[in-house]
């Protein structure tokens, strides 16, 4: 061989170490994190645990926001967080910490119906939602699920309905 054939090989050979040092030895690295897919995750918003299957990314932006807040007549210590993909919002959980009992049908403001997702009693209705990023607007379904858990009031949206019936129990 030539010397500029051994020069050639041994560049790219050492590219390859380079990049690979740099990545991590598993091909999926290469990309890095942000186009990787999370693996499910489980995530405690005002003292309830939730588990969701992978593809959302937290907001950073939303950490838990803890915050008192009125809602038909209580007082509430609010406890919110958002995850996104792309940076369109696809999931919001919120936890309203109640001063005494509350009635979810005060809530309704006659767009919800009653339902049970898992055993769980709640105010269930569906919508349309139109999201933006960038130059691309997005018209995809809205769900919202409000139901009480243990003097708490927790409010999911969503525009995936099996994430909610995922995460309910």
């Amino acid at each position: 061989m030539d010397k500029k054939t051994v020069f050639s090989i041994t560049f790219f050979l050492l590219s390859l170490v380079i990049l690979f040092m740099a990545c991590g030895d598993a091909p999926e690295n290469i990309a890095g994190p942000k186009f990787q897919t999370p693996a499910p995750k489980t995530v405690e918003i005002g003292g309830i645990n939730f588990t969701f299957a992978a593809g959302y990314f937290e907001d950073n932006a939303s950490q838990e926001i803890n915050l008192a807040n009125n809602v038909v007549a209580h007082v509430v210590n609010k406890s919110q967080k958002s995850f996104k993909q792309n940076e369109i919002l696809l999931l919001d959980i919120t936890v309203l910490k109640l001063d005494g009992k509350i009635d979810l049908n005060d809530l309704n403001d006659g767009t919800y119906e009653n339902k049970s997702i898992n055993g769980v009693e709640g105010i269930f209705k569906s919508g349309e939602a139109t999201t933006s990023a960038g130059w691309v607007k997005n018209s995809h379904p809205r769900y919202y699920f409000n139901y009480l858990k243990d003097d708490n009031l927790v409010m999911i949206q969503c525009d995936n309905l099996r994430t909610i019936e995922e995460m309910v129990s």
